[in-house]
């Protein structure tokens, strides 16, 4: 009975890291930036600079700290988010220093002391500034998917009870035989049985098939993103319109094999581009490939990047995870596989290399 009790306990545990991860570090950070502000907001004054100055200079290295932090450490934007990102965080930061400005000329603590009044009201509405700072400036965050095959042989009870509500998205790999001569047979009602399982998640579907028309139609109502091969054999421009006017976000997928300048203006299209990073795709387990960093600075570097969201699928662990530059990252075997699925998607989210 006490090992059963235990287990809860590290369940519920897990549950709380799991579901305010981001809102701790976002509270360490916070406060070590306005020691910082203090810091040099205290030095400068003792140089002779003015109160404006130092005060105006501290809140800049403190709001710059912060970022820095949340995005490197926390939420861990890819790097052609930043730019955007670092925009929103600037602006939402002061007009929340701005807010607290003000409401300490109403609010005087004690001796007119600026750290406590600044403590004080940032306290205040501190919840506020999170709430828009996840809104806008840290809304592409590094997000991780488990596959799951839409063939008869995967369990998705079993795989339910394994990974739960932890992975920011479910991926489904639809593979027929048009890409793989021996893929199985594709039952496409375990899409409505996956969504059933994880309503509130989003559900990415990966047609793999050089014909995707024989599936699009039929994955549309479970899918929120529908992903097509730049290699199909079919008109690939007419299949995003079918998908987009379905109210569904459209996905081009690319092989690591695949010369990107191909296939430029079906990027242009898409809301979310997937690049598998291993040699066969439809089989799990394999390695990460060796070109995959190089091809994926190559999609990065896309004058028009910002309009999609990139996704990297295939042999993914832990150590491979900290230095993809991308906002989602799938991982099939590495979770699936591991004594505590759970754990892993959670050290997949954050970079953490700590073992059970």
């Amino acid at each position: 009975m006490r090992g059963i009790f235990n287990d809860q306990i590290i369940v519920k545990l897990d549950f709380l890291v799991y579901r305010f991860r981001f809102l701790f570090l976002y509270i360490v950070f916070g406060i070590l930036s306005l020691i910082i502000e203090f810091i040099i907001r205290n030095y400068l004054f003792s140089l002779g600079f003015s109160n404006k100055i130092s005060t105006l200079t501290g809140l800049i290295m403190g709001i710059l700290f912060a970022f820095w932090s949340n995005s490197k450490m926390n939420f861990k934007i890819p790097t052609p988010r930043l730019f955007k990102a670092l925009l929103y965080f600037v602006t939402i930061s002061f007009f929340s220093a701005s807010l607290q400005f003000y409401l300490s000329k109403i609010w005087i603590i004690g001796n007119h002391n600026y750290e406590i009044n600044r403590l004080f009201i940032s306290g205040i509405i501190f919840l506020l500034a999170y709430v828009f700072h996840r809104k806008y400036s840290f809304v592409n965050f590094k997000k991780v998917g488990v596959a799951i095959y839409a063939d008869k042989v995967e369990n998705i009870e079993d795989i339910y009870k394994k990974i739960s509500y932890y992975p920011d998205f479910i991926h489904i790999d639809l593979v027929d035989q048009t890409m793989k001569k021996d893929a199985e047979q594709i039952e496409v009602f375990r899409l409505e049985t996956i969504k059933a399982y994880w309503p509130d998640t989003q559900i990415q579907t990966h047609i793999m098939s050089t014909q995707p028309t024989n599936w699009v139609s039929k994955i549309l109502p479970f899918s929120d993103v529908v992903y097509v091969h730049g290699e199909s054999n079919q008109d690939n421009f007419e299949i995003v319109k079918n998908i987009s006017r379905n109210g569904k976000l459209v996905g081009v997928a690319l092989m690591i094999s695949s010369d990107i300048n191909d296939y430029i203006e079906l990027l242009k299209k898409a809301d979310y581009v997937l690049l598998l990073t291993i040699n066969n795709p439809g089989k799990s387990g394999q390695n990460f490939h060796s070109s995959a960093f190089s091809k994926i600075e190559e999609i990065n570097n896309l004058p028009f990047r910002n309009q999609f969201v990139l996704c990297v699928d295939g042999g993914i662990n832990v150590s491979i995870a900290s230095h993809i530059n991308a906002e989602c990252i799938v991982s099939g075997s590495s979770v699936l596989k591991n004594d505590y699925p759970s754990h892993q998607i959670m050290r997949l989210q954050t970079g953490s290399r700590f073992e059970n």
